[in-house]
């Protein structure tokens, strides 16, 4: 009987102060929202993959400002998810250097008077997500010295001749027969022909496709090796242990393999052969004498069901 008095004077006790009752619904609150991660924009790799709902306005966004440098997906997410109301093309802006050509630091970036007071811009929250905040240095060129459409990004949560999977590389549309070309300075280490028809896979049935891989083991601290995949029939302009540098020609692009329509695949690895986000290894101040990029709003025919499809 005493336990049972002793409870109901605590909460007659609680109940009689408002200060007191207000304090601990407070608590609860706040408890919850740290449950429900209210008060933090920690990334995850989770959330970083399951983008399908943010895939549309940033590839639109890449389109209209990847000449001016790349920002990351998880950058941008990193201030959305606090604040919904700053939308992916205004944040990539925000993150872009363009003088520099690169993403800006996050220090930067969070002077912004439209950030600097987010839980995202804390030292705390900035060193819980630094894995995903860093800005990269790379040296390689782009592939490419035409006029590109990205109709896929690295990561990217999506639908493939009704498939789901997640990207492991870049997706550059461009007409057949374009050139292809070494990023970086390496080794040709691997040449793969299986396609003789410049036909998608659905006329073809062929997953593997033509392909070749560049080892760029060169000028490099470490090994990477970058794969292009879809590429015209025959066209491959080098062997296995040819040497290359920048801007060598390698083939041309094609839609050949476990494709959808004309466009280059361009995907990064490192030694281990992990995938990596080979758009963060572009210098885009590098350029082939006769490289000019202006992004053109992609065709909405190119589209059915979150697939690139072949004119």
């Amino acid at each position: 009987m005493k336990k049972k008095k002793s409870k109901k004077i605590i909460w007659s006790i609680i109940g009689g102060s408002t200060i007191l009752s207000t304090a601990v619904a407070m608590a609860i609150l706040i408890a919850v929202l740290m449950i429900f991660d209210f008060f933090g924009t920690k990334l995850t790799k989770e959330k970083v993959q399951h983008n399908a709902e943010y895939a549309d306005a940033y590839t639109q966004a890449v389109n209209k400002y990847l000449k001016d440098g790349y920002v990351p997906l998880q950058r941008l997410l990193y201030f959305h998810l606090e604040d919904d109301s700053l939308t992916l093309d205004a944040l990539y802006t925000m993150n872009q250097n363009k003088e520099q050509k690169t993403a800006r630091e996050i220090s930067a970036v969070c002077e912004d008077q439209r950030v600097k007071n987010m839980v995202a811009c804390t030292e705390t929250n900035i060193a819980d997500n630094k894995d995903y905040l860093e800005v990269s240095t790379g040296h390689f060129n782009l592939p490419l010295d035409k006029d590109f459409t990205i109709t896929s990004f690295f990561n990217e949560e999506r639908v493939i001749y009704g498939v789901s999977n997640v990207h492991g590389g870049w997706d550059l549309a461009v007409p057949a027969k374009t050139p292809v070309y070494s990023v970086c300075s390496g080794t040709v280490d691997k040449v793969t022909f299986t396609q003789n028809e410049n036909v998608p896979y659905d006329q073809s049935g062929n997953n593997v496709g033509n392909l070749i891989t560049i080892k760029c083991d060169e000028d490099y601290d470490e090994t990477y090796y970058v794969v292009f995949a879809h590429l015209y029939p025959n066209s491959a302009k080098v062997k296995v242990g040819d040497k290359v540098n920048h801007w060598t020609q390698v083939a041309e692009v094609g839609t050949t393999g476990h494709s959808t329509g004309n466009h280059l695949h361009y995907q990064v690895e490192n030694a281990n052969r992990e995938k990596l986000d080979g758009m963060q290894f572009i210098d885009f101040t590098l350029r082939s004498p006769n490289y000019h990029f202006e992004p053109t709003t992609p065709n909405t025919n190119f589209y059915e069901n979150n697939e690139f499809i072949i004119q």
